[in-house]
């Protein structure tokens, strides 16, 4: 099925995969400077396995107006509620960098968040430095990562220099099971968003967690 445009609550461009009521969804976060369209490709995965998808432009990025800010997380739960309002109950999270931040802080939020897949996910201070902003320290990430009756997978390549490995290795440690942990030799900050592997591995754990 082809996907079509939409917009989310507070104006944010979003475009999406439609599935049957019921089966599960997936919603995509890019990180800073990205957009929607640079994960078309996990995206299209998703789409492909029977579940419905949505990929989203946070605020200030892609198609999407405004700037960067505390709303960013808004966002987020807006594409949540849009996907529960469709009949999807069961929905999975799939973020990297600054998403992978945003959709662990989110799926603590609702209770429709059955999953969530972090790629080298941003840790609150280096991004608030990045940002030159403190909204992202207002996000309490480790108290979100807490949160139990969610699966979180949490994938990052050791030769990531702009957001260290040990903060996920962290992250999962305080996880609550289950949890899915895995530390890729070499590479870089963007290089697990597109290998096949890591497209492959965290599409079927999602698939896996949310009865799809």
């Amino acid at each position: 099925m082809s996907p079509s445009e939409i917009a989310l609550p507070g104006g944010v461009s979003a475009v999406t995969w439609e599935a049957p009521p019921d089966t599960p969804a997936v919603l995509v976060i890019h990180g800073y400077g990205s957009c929607k369209e640079n994960h078309a490709d996990f995206a299209e995965l998703v789409a492909g396995r029977g579940m419905a998808a949505t990929a989203l432009d946070l605020p200030g990025h892609g198609a999407t107006g405004g700037q960067l800010g505390p709303h960013a997380l808004g966002a987020v739960l807006a594409g949540i509620d849009e996907l529960e309002a469709r009949g999807h109950s069961a929905i999975g999270l799939r973020g990297s960098s600054m998403g992978g931040f945003l959709a662990l802080a989110a799926a603590a939020r609702r209770e429709s968040a059955r999953a969530v897949v972090a790629i080298c996910p941003a840790q609150p201070r280096r991004l608030a430095h990045l940002l030159e902003s403190d909204w992202p320290l207002a996000i309490d990430l480790e108290r979100a990562a807490r949160q139990p009756g969610i699966a979180r997978g949490y994938w990052h390549a050791r030769g990531d220099d702009r957001v260290p490995w040990e903060g996920t290795f962290r992250l999962a440690q305080i996880s609550p099971s289950p949890v899915h942990l895995r530390i890729k030799m070499g590479g870089g900050h963007t290089t697990l968003q597109h290998d096949p592997e890591v497209l492959s591995d965290s599409v079927n754990f999602l698939m896996e967690h949310l009865g799809a």
